[in-house]
């Protein structure tokens, strides 16, 4: 992996924060804004709440003029900003505004039959408080009047305020047909409501009571390339109505002053305008008594801040109906045994948990009518009985104490499934803890993990800092991110370290290619100059001398060899000031000092800390694009990031080696990572609201299911099953066909080389054979588990392989120190692949020659390979093993850097049982489909030996 400096990672971070700030577009303020209230401001304020507390139902009657008309039924305005008749707003759909309202209450919470549409008896049966979260779509139907930014004087409307882009169009405009709407509520009971009096004898009236509410509105556009908008409404609920009326508040639209006037029905405006004068009035009191509070909004529309700049936006009255709960959960006249109401039990219960009996939890529902009184549209929640219920439910979510028990569950589990990755990781870990099994891992699949991880704890850290009620588990979620992200990040480091030789060699072939082809290149040649002639008296030099050398003052060399380190005993004794030789050179050696240098897998880290910040910036910047470009960089990165097996794939072809990690960590990293994207992609509750997916996350799972299947592939028949040799560097053959010719060679692996050093003939030795103290020792080609073979068949095996042209060589083994019985093809064979036939083929599986020309048995070099790829005898670098598994685990004593018992000896019942060389209990611990891995890999022997068998059977 490249290594980046940290001053170019500073930079680079300096500057894509510089590109972030001047290409993003928002329009929440700075940190210098113009203030929205001031001294003169706030006389304008109370003259507002004078209007509202002194207007009634009716002053407020905006229509069209209609010719003829006596003087009272003029239209009506009133005198605050947005709600003059020189303001020009489209006030003349506030009649068909209201009727929508009526209508969407009608059918969401029908009243009693018979009686009036507001009257719902003296039970509720729709939720008394309404902090909850919903989301739904919404349709969007023009206006009866136009109205676009250029029709209207904003220094008329708000005189006295700099308006920024006054003249491009407004912001918060939606000009699509459909998009889709969440929406955030907040009903605080503990603050002031307003009851009007009860008369005598008369149940309490749906309008009767008040209470102040919040929302968040976070609209988006999905029939063109727009991005969404957050918007803050205040307004008033009435709660055993169920109806809900909120409104912008800005510069140019003073809409909660005017909101008793926009309510639906005159039974609504005296309860909501006693709320406002109480609430607007105590605001503006503390606003005047406040000596630094004057520069804030206190109902700013703008989301995240109290100061905001003067743009033009569109302003929004926003109608909202509770629907009436299921009578699977109040029955049908709400009332329990003892009469009293299911539905204040429930909303009980679920603030204070008592462990009650229920029948569930009902849904949050609730239509929705928006109007936007400047930019003359509206938006309707989908759903019946305009649309079909298959098409949209309104605004289905829920209540805010059921969303925080959900999220508690869900940041639970999710911290439940990087606990089990940190499990995982931990015995991968004790299984790759030599140089050979740390060098076949890939880098980039450790470090894709140690990303995710990292991100996992920045944003479980980032919200624990503001968590509340959510504070204990963001706190496990965020240990257990910093567990997985500490402890692969200390595994990346041990891999980056012991593949740094590795890194070490490709970078010197980079630059001896680079030396070759600048060498290769036409020098420019200089004319040869003719020896000069010798001197007068002398003879000639003889044709092979070489040209004279030009004379070279002496140099004097200590006692010890170390120049440096008699130069400075000199130079401490005062041996410096005597005189030096005639003819003799001080020779100084300069000393560069020595800079502290980080360390590589600092800057390794520095890269990831980068590219996880510039992945956060990216989806920040995201929350501004249009969905279905937001949506295409979500799925982007979730297929980058479960691509995490492919680096791996890559690394087994070039390496030449079947598998790096266990099946048990690939198959529950896969499932466990697989595992968050299932939650968001096939629930449609899920505590984001994301609408679920399940065709994208069937693609996810497949791709990764793919990885896995390409991996088994690799660990069966090869990693390089159906590459083209051409593409791949050539692999070292540790089975060749030995020949007896000369000083030999060997074929079949990378050419020629000669015989394995120390290989003697075992001829002439028959009849010392057994007296022999080497030949006494068991004989690991020959012999089984329990000892050796009996003369009868070692005669008949010898004849079997005088009949194949091939003849015994013994040496003994650097490893296991046992004698080791090589099969070597006769030097008068005609065809050195013809010879040993079936015999020969399956006798060179149990010795392993290196490309230093040492010969090992099979199972004693495999498992010294699980520590080290080095000779055993001359420590050279030595290749990966071709077509290697799952190599035997070698017992070590003493912990890690205990001694290395001596593995088992290889025999020939060992090579047509399995090729890994695993004993059987060794083979318990991956008897996950043991049997047809072990079948599977002896078929890919022979049928990888069959051109050998074919010839040595003559056909």
């Amino acid at each position: 992996m490249p290594q980046m400096s940290q001053e170019n990672a500073r930079l680079w971070l300096l500057l894509l924060i510089v590109t972030v700030a001047l290409l993003s577009q928002n329009d929440a303020p700075g940190i210098i804004a113009a203030p929205f209230f001031g001294t003169s401001r706030l006389g304008r304020l109370r003259d507002a709440h004078q209007v509202l507390n002194s207007t009634k139902w009716g002053d407020f009657s905006p229509h069209a003029v209609v010719d003829g008309a006596p003087p009272w039924q003029a239209p009506r305005y009133l005198n605050l900003t947005g709600f003059r008749g020189a303001d020009d707003y489209a006030w003349d759909d506030l009649a068909y505004f209201k009727d929508r309202c009526r209508q969407w209450s009608r059918h969401a919470y029908p009243p009693l039959k018979g009686a009036d549409e507001w009257d719902h008896g003296p039970v509720p049966k729709t939720w008394q408080n309404a902090t909850g979260t919903v989301h739904g779509r919404w349709v969007r139907r023009p206006g009866s009047v136009v109205r676009q930014a250029r029709n209207y004087n904003l220094s008329a409307i708000a005189p006295g305020t700099n308006w920024m882009h006054s003249h491009g169009e407004w912001g918060w405009n939606v000009t699509g047909s459909h998009g889709t709407i969440v929406l955030s509520l907040l009903e605080d009971e503990s603050d002031a409501a307003y009851e009007e009096d009860k008369e005598d004898g008369k149940p309490p009236s749906s309008w009767g009571l008040a209470r102040e509410i919040v929302a968040v509105a976070d609209i988006q556009d999905e029939d063109h390339s727009a991005g969404s908008f957050a918007i803050r409404l205040h307004g008033v609920h009435w709660p055993r109505q169920g109806s809900m009326l909120l409104t912008t508040t800005t510069e140019k639209f003073l809409g909660v002053f005017g909101l008793p006037h926009l309510v639906p029905g005159p039974e609504f405006y005296h309860t909501g305008q006693g709320l406002l004068n109480q609430t607007l009035g105590k605001v503006i009191s503390k606003k005047e008594g406040s000596t630094f509070g004057g520069s804030s909004n206190p109902w700013t529309p703008v989301v995240g801040e109290e100061i905001s700049l003067p743009l033009p936006r569109c302003e929004y009255v926003v109608y909202l109906q509770l629907h009436a709960l299921e009578p699977e959960y109040i029955g049908k006249d709400g009332l329990d045994d003892r009469l009293m109401p299911l539905v204040d039990q429930l909303e009980t219960e679920l603030r204070f948990p008592t462990g009650a009996p229920s029948n569930g939890k009902p849904d949050l529902r609730m239509s929705l009518v928006a109007w936007s009184p400047d930019c003359s549209y509206y938006l309707e929640s989908k759903g019946p009985p305009l649309f079909p219920s298959i098409e949209g439910q309104h605004l289905v979510g829920v209540k805010s104490e059921v969303l925080l028990s959900r999220t508690r569950t869900c940041v639970f589990g999710f911290a439940a499934v990087l606990m089990a990755q940190l499990w995982l990781l931990k015995m991968q870990i004790k299984e790759s803890n030599t140089p050979s099994t740390l060098g076949r891992i890939s880098f980039h699949t450790a470090a894709i993990m140690v990303l995710a991880d990292g991100m996992v704890f920045g944003v479980s850290s980032a919200w624990g800092l503001s968590a509340t009620n959510n504070f204990l588990p963001s706190l496990i979620l965020t240990f257990a991110a910093f567990m997985s992200m500490s402890i692969g990040a200390w595994f990346l480091s041990e891999i980056y370290t012991h593949q740094e030789p590795e890194r070490r060699r490709a970078q010197a072939r980079a630059n001896n290619a680079g030396t070759s082809r600048t060498s290769s290149a036409p020098a420019a040649t200089t004319p040869s100059q003719p020896p000069p002639p010798p001197p007068p008296g002398t003879l000639p030099l003889p044709v092979t001398a070489g040209p004279a050398r030009t004379s070279s003052p002496p140099i004097i060399i200590p006692s010890d060899q170390d120049i440096d380190a008699e130069i400075a005993a000199n130079t401490s004794s005062g041996a410096s000031t005597l005189p030096l030789p005639t003819g003799t050179t001080t020779i100084t050696t300069a000393t560069n000092p020595t800079t502290p240098q980080a360390s590589p897998f600092a800057s390794i880290t520095g890269t990831l800390l980068l590219v996880g910040v510039a992945i956060f910036i990216l989806l920040g910047i995201s929350s501004t694009w249009p969905p279905r470009f937001r949506s295409a960089l979500f799925h982007l990165l979730s297929f980058a990031y479960l691509s995490l097996w492919t680096p791996q794939i890559q690394r087994n072809v070039w390496r030449n080696s079947r598998r790096a990690f266990a099946w048990r960590f690939m198959i529950g990293q896969s499932v466990l990572r697989l595992a968050p994207f299932a939650y968001f992609y096939l629930r449609g509750d899920n505590i984001l609201f994301v609408e679920p997916d399940g065709i994208v996350f069937a693609a996810l799972v497949g791709w990764v299911w793919c990885q896995l299947v390409v991996l088994a592939v690799q660990d069966v028949l090869g990693p390089r099953v159906g590459v083209p040799a051409a593409w791949m560097p050539d692999v070292w053959e540790y089975h060749p066909l030995l020949r007896e010719e000369g000083a030999g060679d060997m074929e079949g692996g990378s050419g020629g080389v000669g015989l394995p050093i120390g290989l003697v003939s075992s001829s002439g030795m028959q009849g010392s054979r057994e007296s022999s103290p080497v030949t006494a020792r068991r004989r690991s080609w020959s012999a089984g588990e329990g000892g050796g073979e009996d003369g009868g068949k070692r005669r008949e095996r010898e004849k079997e392989l005088r009949r194949h042209r091939m003849v015994l060589r013994e040496i003994d083994c650097a490893i296991c120190t046992e004698v080791l019985e090589v099969p070597v093809v006769r030097a008068d064979a005609k065809d050195a692949a013809a010879a040993g036939g079936l015999v020969g083929v399956f006798a060179r599986r149990a010795y392993m020659v290196t490309p230093c020309r040492h010969i090992f048995h099979t199972k004693c070099l495999e498992g010294w390979f699980r520590y080290k790829l080095q000779c055993p005898i001359c420590r050279e670098e030595l290749p990966p093993l071709k077509l290697t598994s799952h190599l035997p685990r070698p017992v070590v004593t003493g912990g890690r850097g205990g001694r290395l018992r001596k593995p088992q000896r290889a025999s020939p019942g060992d090579f047509t049982r399995s090729r890994t060389g695993a004993s059987p209990k060794c083979d318990q611990e991956y008897a996950f489909g043991w049997k047809f891995v072990v079948t599977m890999r002896s078929l890919a022997m022979v049928v990888g030996n069959l051109p050998e068998i074919w010839t040595s059977k003559g056909f």
